[in-house]
């Protein structure tokens, strides 16, 4: 199986993987997804010995205050995660990065407004158009992680290519192909 072949079906299986994990979280009702995240803010404060020593009202008062910003921040770490994963999968096509970039984004938006739709059949929750933009600029920062991703990538397949090219100028002969 070609290369390319091989990264389009990984990157199929990522992005099926990602858009059923986001699925499933926009399914659970708003109690559950205020556990969780409490759960998770909970469990990062532990770490701090001042947070222990505090009364367990104002425990509750923080992670009240901090769900919110940590909600939001799974939103958008998630949608990054889809836009990494969606534009991998336009990087295995052969037409032109402009194209790349907005099927990505275009194709993550969407995802993120037919999720806001679904959150409206959840009890407890609802949709805004706020998490859709978070989500969309999720995908736009993962599109631009990959592409930085792969630029080092490629810098130093072709530099590892080249010293070995140079190594072999040394020895006084050279390969015509890189």
């Amino acid at each position: 199986m070609e290369g390319s072949k091989i990264f389009r079906a990984l990157f199929i299986i990522l992005i099926a993987i990602t858009s059923a994990t986001i699925f499933h979280f926009s399914s659970e009702n708003g109690e559950i997804s205020g556990n969780t995240s409490g759960k998770v803010i909970k469990k990062i404060l532990a770490k701090f010995p001042e947070y222990q020593k505090l009364s367990d009202k104002r425990k509750a008062q923080i992670v009240e205050k901090l769900q919110p910003f940590v909600r939001k921040m799974a939103h958008f770490s998630i949608y990054t995660l889809l836009g990494f994963n969606l534009m991998g999968f336009f990087l295995t096509f052969k037409f032109g990065k402009i194209l790349k970039y907005g099927l990505a984004i275009a194709l993550g938006m969407l995802y993120a407004m037919s999720d806001e739709i679904h959150q409206m059949f959840s009890a407890g929750r609802t949709a805004k158009v706020f998490d859709v933009g978070i989500g969309t600029c999720g995908v736009v920062f993962g599109t631009i992680l990959i592409m930085i991703f792969s630029k080092i990538v490629y810098w130093a397949r072709n530099s590892r290519k080249y010293k070995k090219l140079e190594k072999e100028e040394d020895k006084g002969y050279v390969r015509e192909t890189l």
